[in-house]
């Protein structure tokens, strides 16, 4: 395996990129059919219940130190039952989180953007980038991260201050008008895709230069997310307004459509998309990267980049079969699929705790190891 280290500071922006993620583009249509108007309050609620899972993370890493998921499952609940259970970690929560994205870049691409490509054309085209990128290492992508992460900041600021002339806030009145119940039923989701799915960097924390401080990091990570994902919802209501946010498949690409100064500074939707490129790229690269290192100490083998191309190809395959088409899709990730992310990066954990609290399993580093 690699001999690698990466900052904490690094640690923390992929925290975030990956805690935004594709939700900045699908989640305020997402959370505003089920909560309605209230979204916005359940988005804030999330910000409290989003530090619960980082903590969890935080305390298998800090009990196992220096361990991956695969080498904790192995050790505390023995070969063959840590071997199903690490197999099942590595390939039904981390790596199929790669043909999941892929897809909705695709729909994203061939609906919004370049709607005459073929949308194997798009696959193609942006894995190929990815498998550059893992084969690359963890050390240029957190550092490619630790680059870009700004920009996503800044022009996240640059698109609150250009909406803020068309925000309406009679369109979020009244609040909790049909209960508490909706609007915790719309902190599910987002709970799920923004902070459930940061357990696959759980894959990387042995490589962090500072272990002791990865709580904090991971706590600053998905805070910073949590508000821009919060701003965003809290925008798409009060401009579009409810029910138009839940019609729409991207409310917050098009709510950079509404940004005009004068007759020079129009549509620059480009803005959300290139946030969202950014975003999904960094998510879907660790994504492959936690695979290939999962599947190559499942595998006991020395060179995990063997896996990257394979897996990238096998990942195009899913995303094209995975629905028929874009509602489909969208009714799988919306309703089956935030079971996975609670299953492997809640229960998981949870049961690898416990056992070996009552196993007394011995904690012993294992960085880079098969």
């Amino acid at each position: 395996m690699e001999n690698i280290r990466i900052s904490n500071m690094q640690l923390t922006v992929i925290v975030m990129l990956v805690s935004i993620g594709d939700t900045i583009l699908v989640l305020p249509s997402m959370i505003s059919s089920i909560a309605e108007r209230n979204a916005w309050i359940s988005a804030l609620i999330s910000i409290c219940i989003g530090p619960a899972v980082c903590l969890l993370f935080a305390s298998l890493q800090s009990r196992f130190p220096g361990m991956t998921p695969v080498q904790i499952s192995r050790a505390v609940l023995g070969k063959w039952m840590g071997n199903v259970a690490a197999f099942l970690f590595v390939f039904g929560f981390v790596f199929l989180m790669v043909p999941m994205l892929m897809r909705e870049l695709g729909d994203f691409m061939t609906t919004q953007i370049m709607p005459n490509t073929p949308i194997e054309i798009v696959y193609f085209l942006f894995l190929v980038i990815v498998v550059r990128g893992v084969r690359s290492g963890l050390e240029p992508l957190a550092r490619s991260a630790e680059i870009f992460a700004p920009w996503v900041l800044m022009l996240s600021v640059l698109l609150v201050i250009f909406v803020l002339p068309d925000i309406r806030l009679y369109r979020i009145e009244p609040l909790f008008y049909q209960g508490l119940a909706p609007v915790l039923g719309g902190a599910y989701p987002f709970v799920a895709f923004s902070y459930f799915e940061v357990g696959i960097l759980m894959m990387i924390f042995p490589y962090v230069k500072e272990p002791k401080k990865i709580r904090s990091n991971l706590l600053i990570g998905t805070l910073l997310s949590g508000l821009l994902l919060s701003s965003v919802i809290f925008l798409c209501l009060t401009v579009f307004g409810p029910n138009v946010t839940a019609d729409l498949m991207y409310p917050s690409y098009l709510l950079a459509r509404k940004i005009e100064i004068g007759e020079f500074l129009q549509r620059i939707e480009v803005i959300m998309a290139i946030i969202w490129l950014f975003t999904i790229y960094f998510k879907m690269s660790l994504c492959l990267y936690g695979t290939c290192l999962g599947a190559a100490q499942l595998f006991h083998l020395r060179d995990m980049k063997l896996f990257a191309f394979p897996l990238a190809l096998i990942s195009m395959v899913i995303a094209d079969r995975s629905a028929p088409n874009i509602t489909a899709f969208t009714h799988i990730i919306s309703g089956a699929y935030p079971l996975f992310d609670f299953t492997f990066a809640v229960l998981l954990p949870v049961l690898l705790l416990a056992v070996g609290a009552l196993r007394k399993t011995p904690a012993k580093a294992q960085v880079g190891s098969g």
